[in-house]
C-alpha cells in the first residue's frame, strides 16, 4: 500500500525494536511514495548510524538536509557523522550551519566546543564551552547543572595552562559545588596552581 506515514512510523518502531533490516525497507517504501519527504531520508540515515555505516549514513543525512535546510536536527546528524569518519572541518561546518539555524537545544554550540576540541584548537573550543555555560545558565535555575561537568572541567584546565589563575580558580569552584570525580579533579588543579 501507498501510505507514506504508515511506512515511516514502522521505519521508526522497527530501529526501537533494533530490527535494522526491516527499519531499511520501510523507510525505503515511504522515500519511494515520496522522496521529498525528509523523514524516511533521515530514519535510513540513523538507521545505517546504528550499523556503523557512516558513509551510507552520511549519503541519507545529506539528503534529509537538503529537503530540510534550516533544521538544525539535520545539520547536528550529518555533523556527528562527519566526526565518525573522522573529518572534523566538515563536522563543524555542519554544526555552524545548525548553530546560525537557531538550535533550540543547544546540541550545535556543545558539539562544536567537542569537535575543536578534538581538533587540538582549545583557544576556540574554550569560547565555545562559554557559550555553552552561558545558554544553560539562561536555561538554568541557578544550581550548577552535573551535565556542565566537562565544559567547566576543560576550560579549568585550559585556564591553568593560559596561567589564567582567576580563571581556573572560578571554574574549579564551580566543579566542587558539582561533586562527584570531577570534585578530585577540581583540587588537584587548585593544588597544582
Amino acid at each position: 500500500p501507498n501510505y507514506l506515514s504508515a511506512w515511516t512510523l514502522m521505519g521508526h518502531e522497527y530501529v526501537e525494536m533494533r530490527n535494522s533490516a526491516a527499519a531499511i525497507e520501510s523507510y525505503r517504501r515511504a522515500v519511494d511514495i515520496n522522496p521529498r519527504d525528509y523523514r524516511a531520508w533521515y530514519g535510513l540515515g540513523q538507521t545505517y548510524e546504528i550499523m556503523r555505516m557512516h558513509n551510507y549514513a552520511l549519503y541519507y543525512f545529506q539528503k534529509a538536509t537538503k529537503l530540510r535546510p534550516y533544521d538544525p536536527r539535520m545539520w547536528c546528524a550529518m555533523g556527528e557523522t562527519f566526526e565518525r569518519l573522522g573529518r572534523f572541518d566538515d563536522a563543524i561546518k555542519c554544526y555552524k550551519q545548525a548553530e546560525g539555524n537557531e538550535d533550540p537545544e543547544g546540541t550545535a554550540i556543545l558539539r562544536l566546543a567537542k569537535a575543536y576540541q578534538k581538533k587540538e584548537d582549545n583557544h576556540t573550543a574554550a569560547i565555545y564551552y562559554e557559550k555553552v555555560l552561558k545558554r544553560r545558565a539562561l536555561e538554568g535555575n541557578g544550581e550548577e547543572r552535573r551535565d556542565n561537568a566537562d565544559a567547566l572541567l576543560f576550560l579549568a584546565k585550559h585556564a591553568k595552562r593560559q596561567g589564567d589563575v582567576e580563571h581556573c580558580e572560578k571554574y574549579c569552584n564551580r566543579l566542587l559545588d558539582i561533586g562527584g570525580t570531577v570534585k578530585d579533579e577540581a583540587k588537584s588543579i587548585l593544588m597544582e596552581m
